[in-house]
């Protein structure tokens, strides 16, 4: 018995496909969500009060609830030991239009794959879908006091294109798709049977982000550290690997496309020694003011807005470090940990711990920080100022090493700051806390509330430890730097 799921799987990858089946990973939910997801969309379509499919229902169950039903939401179907599910299927003059809603603000147009593999084994049962709808999250909402989910919804019969616009209709898009069912059903059902799977390391195992199963199929701990797999967006690394390269060095120059990261990866490996760009540092450096404010954050995000002035998909922080550094070598740390809607409380006391002079130093701030800090002064604009103006003084200590100002092999082709804390320090390490990285700290709050005060305690003290950890290793790589400006000199 295999599910559609696995056929869109196997299009992915066959060890990916067999690993899904055989070698499940538990992976906590993206989105924190305060009601499940089909509560809402049932809600907004007026279908509470329906005809409801179940996990192990065969045809005749599921052709006998659509005869009794107008709406049967959750109907299962099944074609050559194929099952699958349709969200909801409401009854036409002419047959069915199906609706698939989607916890996402942008369905692409890829989305009607599935759509007419659906449609396709539907038509097998005897069950005709003349109409396809997408539901899905509307991005300019912004909630008041209670959820309008009439503003919260969108319903089309178009999909999204990669600009994030409605382009093509489903029915265009499902007419671009040509799919050899049965062929794809058996090819799918031999990789499930399979034994065992050898996994073939290609570019879409790290195609946008890393496979789940990239470390399942691949045992990278004895490569080298300048390893050819290393090598960042290097085209012909997998190529290059493939002939027996193993060092970054060993790569003839005309497959390295010149990037200024590979610059820095390509001499570190050659020289066997940490690369620099001495003088593009010392530049860098002089933009740094005391006092030093070292700031991290940690925060959840909703898919549905949970308080007023939130849009889908908005962030909530609920936990800040950050590490004060004087010019004299002074060390404070200040810290803030809350539950619920705790933004105002952030924001106010975010203003009044941080330093009203001086460089605010902050790992990958663009896509994170900055990000959050202007989240939140569209929410309050009585502090849009103040928080701008804590935007303006921020400092990226991501961009010397995503720059190729500074490389160490030891970074293993990697610029998160948990890969380059090492680097610089052999006591500091996350490896002894009890949370040891953003998710844990995200899905460990998720819990706080359901907990009496003893276990709250002890949650709030490993996640503030945690992004203490986070705060102290800014303050460490930051110095690390220094040191090596002046060894270098």
């Amino acid at each position: 018995m295999l599910h559609v799921s696995d056929l869109m799987r196997e299009m992915k990858c066959d060890c990916f496909c067999w690993n899904s089946a055989h070698n499940s990973l538990h992976q906590e939910s993206f989105y924190k969500m305060d009601c499940p997801f089909s509560d809402l969309w049932r809600n907004y379509l007026n279908a509470n009060e329906c005809g409801l499919g179940h996990s192990m229902d065969s045809n005749e169950q599921s052709l006998k609830l659509l005869e009794e039903n107008e709406v049967v939401c959750f109907a299962r179907f099944e074609y050559k030991e194929c099952r699958t599910k349709i969200p909801y299927l409401k009854k036409l003059e002419n047959g069915y239009m199906a609706v698939y809603p989607h916890l996402s603000a942008y369905p692409k147009e890829n989305e009607a794959l599935i759509m007419k593999v659906n449609q396709m084994i539907l038509s097998h049962c005897g069950v005709d879908i003349v109409e396809n709808r997408i539901v899905y999250l509307n991005k300019e909402y912004v909630r008041q006091d209670a959820l309008d989910l009439n503003e919260l919804f969108c319903i089309s019969d178009k999909l999204f294109n990669k600009r994030n616009h409605l382009s093509k209709t489903i029915a265009e898009c499902m007419d671009e798709v040509d799919v050899d069912l049965d062929g794809w059903i058996e090819r799918t059902k031999e990789i499930l049977n399979r034994p065992s799977v050898t996994p073939v390391r290609t570019k879409q195992c790290t195609a946008l982000r890393r496979c789940n199963y990239y470390s399942v199929c691949f045992d990278e701990s004895n490569e080298p550290d300048d390893s050819i797999l290393f090598f960042t967006t290097n085209q012909h690394k997998l190529d290059a690997y493939d002939r027996g390269i193993r060092h970054i060095h060993e790569l003839p120059l005309n497959q390295i496309e010149g990037f200024r990261l590979q610059y820095a990866q390509y001499m570190a490996s050659k020289t066997q020694k940490p690369f620099m760009d001495r003088a593009a540092l010392q530049v860098w450096m002089k933009q740094i003011k005391y006092p030093i404010s070292y700031l991290d954050f940690e925060w959840d995000t909703f898919a549905v807005p949970p308080y007023t002035n939130m849009k889908a998909f908005d962030v909530l922080c609920f936990q800040y470090s950050l590490h004060v550094e004087t010019s004299d070598g002074n060390l404070t740390h200040y810290n803030f940990f809350e539950s619920k809607d705790c933004r105002r409380h952030f924001v106010e006391q975010l203003i009044k711990d941080l330093p009203k002079t001086g460089t605010i130093l902050v790992y990958n701030m663009e896509g994170a920080e900055k990000l959050r800090l202007k989240q939140l002064a569209s929410q309050f604009e009585e502090y849009r100022e103040e928080l701008e103006s804590i935007c303006s003084r921020m400092v990226d200590l991501s961009k010397p090493f995503e720059a190729g100002l500074y490389y160490n092999s030891k970074m293993r082709g990697h610029y998160s700051l948990k890969s380059i804390l090492p680097v610089f320090s052999k006591d500091v390490s996350y490896y002894d806390l009890d949370i040891q990285n953003g998710l844990n700290a995200v899905f460990a709050y998720r819990t706080y509330d359901e907990k009496d005060e003893k276990e709250k305690k002890v949650v709030k003290e490993a996640i503030s430890t945690y992004c203490q950890m986070d705060t102290y290793a800014e303050y460490v790589v930051y110095h690390g730097l220094i040191k090596e400006v002046e060894k270098d000199a």
